[in-house]
């Protein structure tokens, strides 16, 4: 794909985190241009025909959420034999889904937080004693397929927690949610490019935990250098190849890790299509090993 020149970048889509992608498609946009490249902005929401991206050279996936990471979509391309960026469809399919993701993990004696799963938040409702007996420290309640930090609530107390009032906000409660163990420590995060693992970073915020507002609104979020010693800064690198290697991603992507306050890591989740804003975190991590972003962009397209 050397010779490669006409590049679409599809982005946006119907998904709750559609403009986060829009942020993410219209920066990648920009650099592709700047790189030299013929690139051309497509809404996924406006996409009729897939058969149309077999136009392009190449299909540069800047989807977040589910029409982008799902695997759906990379399965698809596969079958028409069009050029996409990033994981395929196991991948995808396989870190996408928290239950999948965490399943697996476990199976490769990976270390994650425990969890159990509920088929709707209303099920977590009518379970609130056997949650509260099982994960006392508290949880973490997510939906099992979404991404950007959406309908992710932290409960430290179940005695002053009014799930039925938390449920009434949510975008979608008829869906699965994965009930995780509260753990207090350390957030960070790995990237990988190509050959490259990136410099691990950490997530500090003010906030309950890094949410949507966190990543994306609120400018006192801080992501500096993992300021670790060198045997848990290996480590971490460790268990993010091995994360790599186990799911098969290919590219680019991104693992969250925590370290709780006696050392040990846990791994929360990987990321397929990691944000490429201004806010987000691999570009900054890509940075730091001396990547522009019109470098990142170029090293992903190539």
């Amino acid at each position: 794909m050397e010779d490669m020149k006409e590049v679409c970048v599809l982005h946006g889509g119907n998904s709750s985190e559609r403009e986060v992608s829009l942020k993410s498609g219209k920066f990648i946009h920009k650099s592709l241009l700047k790189n030299g490249y013929k690139s051309y902005l497509i809404d996924y929401a406006d996409l009729t025909e897939l058969e149309k991206l077999k136009d392009f050279d190449l299909v540069f996936i800047a989807l977040h959420g589910e029409e982008g990471e799902s695997g759906i979509l990379q399965s698809k391309m596969d079958k028409a034999g069009i050029y996409y960026t990033g994981s395929g469809f196991e991948a995808c399919k396989n870190s996408w889904d928290k239950e999948i993701c965490k399943n697996i993990l476990s199976q490769r004696n990976i270390p994650t937080p425990d969890f159990s799963v509920y088929k709707t938040f209303q099920e977590i409702v009518e379970s609130k004693n056997k949650i509260e007996e099982q994960f006392h420290e508290g949880v973490f309640i997510k939906p099992c397929k979404e991404g950007s930090s959406i309908d992710i609530i932290k409960v430290t107390d179940f005695s002053k927690t009014d799930l039925e009032k938390i449920k009434v906000d949510l975008v979608d409660r008829e869906r699965e949610f994965l009930v995780e163990r509260f753990i207090e420590g350390r957030e960070f995060t790995v990237g990988f490019l190509n050959d490259h693992i990136l410099e691990p970073l950490e997530i500090i915020t003010k906030r309950e935990f890094y949410d949507y507002e966190a990543k994306y609104d609120d400018d006192e979020t801080q992501i500096i250098k993992a300021d670790l010693d060198e045997k848990d800064l290996d480590t971490l690198k460790v268990i993010a190849k091995n994360c790599f290697n186990v799911f098969g991603l290919s590219r680019w992507g991104r693992v969250d890790i925590l370290q709780d306050q006696k050392g040990n890591f846990f791994v929360l989740e990987l990321n397929t299509v990691p944000g490429m804003t201004d806010h987000s975190l691999f570009p900054y991590a890509a940075s730091l090993m001396g990547f522009s972003f019109d470098e990142l962009v170029n090293e992903i397209a190539k």
